[in-house]
């Protein structure tokens, strides 16, 4: 009787365990893709956009494009669909370039010894950059040029979860992508003046 009892003290004792082994891990979240459609389209005096893509992701250390929930470049093409538009200028061509849209990942020295046992490091730090090119070319031969480029950091504590650092990510291309958007609008309306309607 007393062996009984004590098999279903362990099993009691177990089982909690057991049922929080089986638990199901919580849902990787779903994150939206950056748009720019509340904002009024750049009218451009061309008849044709073009997007080329001259960044290919090293797909290794440092860098971590291919981990982020949303891309640099892909947000790009979002900010190209969502604010440039053609008048029907079959005389004239607008190229948007990507030429940087990296993630890169840079360790942090930590605290060592007991000040480290005791201390909550920021373990990483993340540094997302986009540099973009808009070129019109006319059949004359005319052109004109721009650039816009943004920078963001981001340092993450030691510990933190995948999600917590998807979301990081997430974040950091908006806020990458929020102040890229103001800075290439000025400068086609600073420089590209003759090809806005």
């Amino acid at each position: 009787m007393a062996g009984l009892r004590r098999l279903l003290t362990i099993v009691t004792l177990l089982l909690p365990t057991l049922l929080f082994g089986c638990a199901a891990p919580p849902p990787n979240p779903v994150y939206p893709e950056i748009t720019f459609q509340h904002l009024n389209p750049l009218y451009l005096n061309v008849g044709e956009i073009k997007i080329v893509d001259e960044f290919t992701p090293p797909l290794k250390p440092p860098h971590v494009e291919h981990e982020l929930p949303v891309s640099i470049d892909q947000t790009v093409r979002n900010w190209v669909r969502d604010r440039l538009r053609t008048t029907g200028n079959s005389g004239a061509v607008a190229t948007v370039t990507i030429k940087d849209a990296s993630a890169v990942e840079k360790g942090l020295d930590k605290e060592t010894g007991l000040k480290g046992l005791i201390t909550k490091d920021q373990s990483e730090l993340y540094e997302f950059h986009v540099l973009v090119e808009l070129k019109i070319t006319e059949i004359s031969g005319s052109s004109a040029f721009v650039t816009a480029e943004a920078t963001r950091t981001k340092s993450v504590a030691e510990g933190i979860t995948l999600n917590q650092r998807e979301k990081t990510y997430f974040n950091q291309v908006e806020a990458l992508m929020r102040a890229f958007d103001p800075e290439m609008e000025k400068n086609i309306r600073t420089f590209m003046g003759a090809y806005l309607r």
